[in-house]
C-alpha cells in the first residue's frame, strides 16, 4: 500500500524519524512526503533521496502563500528537476477556513504552480477547505490537460463531480473513518476504483482506531478497513486498487503483474473471466474508452487468447464463491470460448457460474440457440438493460444493432427465464434514469433487479 500524502519532514517526527521510515520501509509500497513552502520542499526533497521507497513532492500550501510570489516558481522548477524522487507539485489549494494568506495570494500562487505541474508534467495534489465552489470553478477554468489529487477529500458532491470530470484522483484519509461521517463515506461510493487513493496526511488526522495519537503512513491499514466495508469489497481488494492508482497517477513504476492485461482476475472471492474488450453498445456511463484500469486490474485485451490459456490461469475454480464471465467487453462476442471454458469449470466443480452480459446474444452471433447450448453450463445472467423503455434504452445504450436490439434483449430475459436460468436485470442510476420504469420492468418479466451508483469518468452528455 502507499500513504499518497503525509508529512515525515515535519518536526512531529524529529524524535523518532528513523523507526517511523523504518517502519514504512519495512510494511508499505511507498510514502509521499508533502511539502508545504519551498524550505520544506527542500526538506522533503532531502529526506526522500535518503530513502528508497520515500518520495517528495515541491510545493506552497495556500497558507504559505502571502511570503511567496511568482518568483517562486524557478526555484520550484529547478528542485523537482534536480530530483528523481519528486513526483508531484503541491499541496496547492485554496483555503478559506483560517486565511492566513489573501484569497488574491492563494489564487496567484495557486495558478503558479497549476502551470508549473504542467511544464514537469506531473500531478498536483490539491489542498480545499471552506472553498468547496471555488476550487471546483478552479478546476473547471485552469486544470485543462492537468493531472492531480483532491488530497483528504471532505468536499460535496458537486466538487467530487467537477474533479472528476477533470480527469483528477480523490483521496481519502483519517476522516472518513470517523463515526459522523457518513455523508463522506456516503461519497466514497461514487468514485470510480480508477480514480481513488488513501493517505494518512500524518502526522494529522489520526483514523479512529487511533484517535489523539499521532498519526503515521502505517495508519493508512484502518482508512483501508473503512473504505473497504464501505464499497462491499475486500481489505485486500483495496490495498490493490489504490496502490496500482498511485503508481499511475505519480509515475511510479507498476509491477509486471500489475500492468500486464488481465484475461482474470479476483474481487474478494469471484472470479472474473475477462474474455473480450469488444462490445456492441456504447453506453454514455461506460468506462470504455476512457480507462483501462479497473477495480486495480488492466482489463484492456488487445488479442484474444485460447480458451486453454483461461483454463490454465483459473487452475482450481472450485475454490471460488462464484465465476463469472466479465471484464472490459462482452462475452457473447467470443461465444465458443465462453462455452468451452464453461464446461470446463463444470467439469472442475465450479459451485455458481454467471454471465454478465448487454442480453443482445442473439444478435452477436446469429444464433436463435444460444440458450439452449448453456443449459447446465451457466446458472444466472446478469442483463445490464440499464433502462425501462425502448426510448431511454436507445439514448443511453445506444447499441450498434440499432433497431431491434431492444425487443431482442426482452427475447433473450424472457427465453432465460423460461429455460429455467437465474436472471437479474441491473442499471446505473445515470442522471436522468426512469428507475420506477426500470423497476416496473424487471417486476413485469419476473426476474431480480440491481440498481448500481453511477461513477463519473467524465462530463454526462445524456
Amino acid at each position: 500500500m502507499i500513504d499518497t500524502h503525509a508529512h515525515l519532514h515535519f518536526p512531529e517526527f524529529d524524535k523518532d524519524r528513523e523507526d517511523v521510515l523504518e517502519e514504512c520501509e519495512s510494511r508499505l509500497d511507498g510514502v509521499i512526503t508533502v511539502a508545504c513552502s519551498l524550505k520544506d520542499s527542500v526538506k522533503a526533497v532531502n529526506l526522500a533521496e535518503s530513502r528508497e521507497k520515500i518520495y517528495a513532492t515541491v510545493g506552497i500550501h495556500p497558507h504559505e502563500a502571502e511570503e511567496h510570489s511568482l518568483k517562486d516558481y524557478y526555484r520550484l522548477k529547478s528542485l523537482a528537476e534536480s530530483s528523481p524522487k519528486v513526483v508531484a507539485v503541491g499541496e496547492t489549494g485554496l483555503d478559506f477556513y483560517r486565511n492566513l494568506s489573501s484569497k488574491t495570494a492563494q489564487y496567484e500562487i495557486f495558478e503558479m504552480q497549476v502551470e508549473l505541474a504542467r511544464q514537469l508534467n506531473l500531478p498536483v495534489i490539491v489542498h480545499t477547505r471552506n472553498s468547496y465552489r471555488e476550487t471546483a470553478d478552479f478546476i473547471k477554468q485552469k486544470f485543462k490537460g492537468v493531472k492531480g489529487v483532491l488530497h483528504c477529500f471532505s468536499g460535496d458532491k458537486e466538487l467530487l463531480e467537477v474533479a472528476l470530470d477533470e480527469g483528477l484522483y480523490v483521496s481519502f484519509a483519517g476522516p472518513l473513518t470517523y463515526p459522523k461521517n457518513t455523508e463522506l463515506r456516503e461519497l466514497l461510493r461514487f468514485v470510480p476504483t480508477s480514480r481513488l487513493l488513501l493517505e494518512t496526511d500524518s502526522p494529522y488526522l489520526p483514523p479512529q482506531p487511533v484517535r489523539g495519537k499521532r498519526n503515521k503512513p502505517t495508519y493508512i491499514a484502518h482508512t483501508a478497513l473503512t473504505a473497504a466495508e464501505v464499497l462491499n469489497v475486500s481489505f485486500t481488494d483495496v490495498v490493490r486498487i489504490t496502490t496500482v492508482n498511485a503508481k499511475r497517477l505519480f509515475g511510479l513504476p507498476l509491477k509486471e503483474e500489475e500492468a500486464k492485461p488481465r484475461l482474470i482476475y479476483t474481487v474478494g472471492n469471484r472470479l472474473y473471466i475477462n474474455l473480450s474488450s469488444q462490445c456492441p453498445c456504447r453506453c454514455l456511463f461506460c468506462f470504455r474508452g476512457r480507462e483501462n484500469f479497473v477495480l486495480g486490474y488492466n482489463l484492456h485485451v488487445e488479442k484474444s487468447s485460447t480458451a486453454e490459456e483461461y483454463m490454465y490461469r483459473i487452475k482450481n475454480p472450485r475454490i471460488y464463491e462464484e465465476v463469472v464471465f466479465c471484464g472490459y467487453g462482452e462475452p457473447f462476442m467470443r461465444f465458443e470460448e465462453m462455452k468451452k471454458i464453461a464446461k470446463w469449470l463444470r467439469k472442475m466443480g465450479a459451485k455458481s457460474i454467471r454471465v454478465n452480459t448487454c442480453g443482445l446474444a442473439c444478435l452477436i452471433t446469429g444464433r436463435s440457440d444460444v440458450l439452449a447450448q448453456l443449459r447446465g453450463l451457466i446458472d444466472c445472467f446478469s442483463v445490464s438493460i440499464n433502462a425501462g423503455s425502448s426510448k431511454e434504452y436507445y439514448k443511453v445504450v445506444n447499441p450498434s444493432f440499432r433497431r431491434g436490439s431492444w425487443e431482442s434483449t426482452l427475447k433473450f430475459i424472457k427465453d432465460a427465464v423460461a429455460n429455467g436460468f437465474s436472471v437479474r436485470l441491473t442499471a446505473v442510476d445515470y442522471p436522468g434514469f426512469d428507475r420506477e420504469a426500470f423497476i416496473k420492468l424487471a417486476q413485469s418479466l419476473g426476474v431480480d433487479y440491481k440498481i448500481r451508483v453511477f461513477k463519473r469518468f467524465s462530463r454526462w452528455e445524456g
